[in-house]
């Protein structure tokens, strides 16, 4: 491809707000002519119109992400910022460089930001919904405490940009797996992670490095799903544990009140008359019956109206107790 018919495919790329236009570019990246040095050519000719300088730049970004040349693409963005910084494309070029930068939270929120005005921008086009929704994903395996509405906002990009591209972008799939497996819905990801292992083209030039991406998002998943699992075990072991020990503190505290009761009664009996050791008897058993109920209500607090039982009943005894003790 000559240098002039590499200008003319340039200037045919439809707007960059047009859902086709990744596709189409990507799709001039498989040209024999497309090379490195002939879009670099073409960007760098200040004689060439700025959206077809643009286009070969948004190819050269293209191709430097797909190789995962992060450094390349950061110092490209870097270097054009000022010029092409007003195009809609370049808020996703800004997330796919924060979002290659450290997981730092200052990294992430920016790549989120970027991200998130991209799809304002640009909400026809799939890979801008994708980035968004793998930047979400990224943000939230970082930061399990985030905001959960945000990570239904990624499942909803995610599957839009599915339903606009057919389906046919094993990426995408991964990315839905990714988001699902962070929401518990572990058979949606498996399924997800399934059909984009099986859609991946082994023809293509990433084929490897995606595959490998694919068994580790698989891994990921069998892995949040025993760990929920045992989570799940865990606290069930847990109430049960607490549940054993309330019920040891409640018996230990009956018992403390009978020895209590029988100990008062022995020494209220010696050497009263009849009367008024059971006025002094049922005083002592309504006091004892209202001391292990705040002892159940303290320790235990096992909630509901069977817990005023042990009240109503103590304060009849001490009210009975105290008119036969006053006889």
């Amino acid at each position: 491809m000559t240098s002039a018919a590499l200008v003319a495919r340039l200037a045919s790329l439809p707007r960059e707000t047009d859902a086709s236009y990744g596709l189409q570019a990507r799709a001039l990246l498989q040209e024999p002519g497309a090379t490195d040095d002939a879009l670099s050519e073409v960007l760098t000719d200040m004689s060439q119109p700025e959206q077809v300088r643009f286009n070969a730049f948004y190819c050269l970004q293209a191709r430097a992400w797909r190789r995962r040349d992060h450094r390349t693409h950061r110092a490209n963005v870097d270097l054009y910022q000022s010029e092409f910084g007003t195009h809609p494309m370049f808020y996703f070029m800004q997330a796919e460089y924060y979002s290659s930068l450290d997981s730092e939270p200052a990294n992430r929120h920016a790549a989120l930001t970027f991200a998130l005005e991209a799809v304002r921008r640009l909400s026809a086009i799939p890979g801008v919904l994708h980035l968004a929704a793998s930047i979400i994903a990224d943000h939230h395996e970082a930061d399990a405490d985030a905001d959960p509405q945000l990570l239904l906002e990624g499942e909803r990009l995610i599957r839009q940009a599915i339903a606009l591209s057919h389906g046919t972008y094993p990426r995408y799939h991964a990315t839905h797996a990714r988001i699902a497996t962070l929401r518990g819905a572990y058979g949606s990801a498996r399924a997800s992670i399934a059909r984009a292992i099986e859609d991946e083209d082994s023809s293509g030039a990433e084929y490897a490095l995606r595959i490998g991406d694919y068994q580790l998002i698989r891994a990921r998943i069998q892995h949040a799903q025993q760990a929920e699992v045992l989570r799940v075990g865990q606290d069930e072991a847990s109430s049960e544990l607490r549940r054993i020990r309330a019920q040891i503190l409640e018996i230990m505290g009956l018992l403390a009140a009978v020895i209590a009761f029988i100990t008062t009664a022995a020494n209220i009996a010696a050497g009263q008359p009849p009367g008024p050791a059971a006025g002094l008897l049922t005083t002592a058993g309504g006091m004892t019956l209202l001391v292990f109920w705040g002892f159940h209500v303290l320790v235990v607090d096992s909630g509901g109206r069977r817990r005023l039982l042990p009240l109503a009943l103590g304060a009849i005894l001490l009210g009975v107790g105290l008119v036969l003790a006053g006889r």
